[in-house]
């Protein structure tokens, strides 16, 4: 059974980009993720940088898994709504430059079908994804409590170009969902695997856990990556927590362990 392919997102460092790429390294992981709007910016990166980039992370034995472009408002909301997709557009460029095909970007809850908000959601992602096959960096949506059958509908009415899948499997438990299950039905669509884990309360909602500490059932998941062939990788992420440096270098220790191979 082929390795994993284990990320780290830089951010959860805290660090400088050198200092994020060493931890990455000390940690085991063998891929990194960076944040391209407040960790690293276009603006700031000209070609000259770009190459310096590509060349540390080469001299670092690294792979630069995917980018991720944090959202203040939801995807559909109509209030700066062309500012924000020209920025997405020009992470996904910037994207690019650096070497990724891959952008995560977490839109917000999907809206109801056949509602007006679906409908603008639906244009505004078949336009994203047009985009995508003249940039060369797909867009990897991460879910935000949807069920596996509102996230098929959403991919079945994209048509205009490539759309994939983040598959969190925090964010299924949290909306109650076996993410075991989940990525059964889902498969085909993952273009990214992100790492995080949570515990689902009894009122309905979750909690962010370290990877291992919650109700992901990482024993039956992991080898289903295997089981579909995924080629992309599986990214350790912490947005909560203390200490989220420590927690992100434990879970890809943690996925690394032979235990899962």
């Amino acid at each position: 059974m082929a390795a994993l392919r284990v990320a780290v997102a830089t951010r959860c460092f805290g660090a400088s980009l050198l200092d994020s790429l060493q931890l990455a390294v000390d940690c085991g992981a063998t891929a990194v993720q960076f944040d391209v709007r407040d960790e690293i910016r276009a603006v700031d990166f000209g070609e000259s940088a770009c190459r310096q980039f590509k060349q540390r992370l080469a001299e670092q034995r690294l792979h630069l898994a995917s980018v991720t472009f944090p959202l203040r408002r939801t995807l559909y909301d109509p209030q700066h709504l062309e500012d924000r997709l020209q920025a997405i557009k020009t992470a996904m460029q910037f994207g690019w430059q650096l070497g990724a095909t891959v952008l995560t970007l977490r839109p917000g809850r999907i809206p109801e079908a056949e509602s007006k908000e679906f409908s603008t959601y639906v244009e505004i992602l078949n336009d994203l994804a047009k985009l995508s096959n003249h940039v060369g960096v797909t867009i990897a949506l991460t879910p935000t409590n949807e069920s596996p059958e509102a996230l098929e509908t959403l991919f079945d009415a994209i048509k205009a170009g490539p759309l994939g899948l983040d598959f969190d499997p925090a964010a299924f438990v949290t909306a109650g969902h076996a993410p075991h299950k989940a990525f059964r039905q889902l498969h085909s669509h993952v273009l990214h695997f992100t790492a995080r884990d949570a515990i689902r309360d009894v009122d309905g909602s979750g909690v962010e856990m370290a990877v291992g500490k919650g109700q992901v059932e990482w024993i039956e998941l992991l080898p289903l990556l295997h089981e579909a062939d995924y080629r992309g990788s599986v990214t350790a992420v912490r947005t909560q927590g203390d200490d989220r440096a420590g927690d992100v270098a434990r879970a890809v220790r943690f996925l690394n362990s032979s235990d899962f191979r």
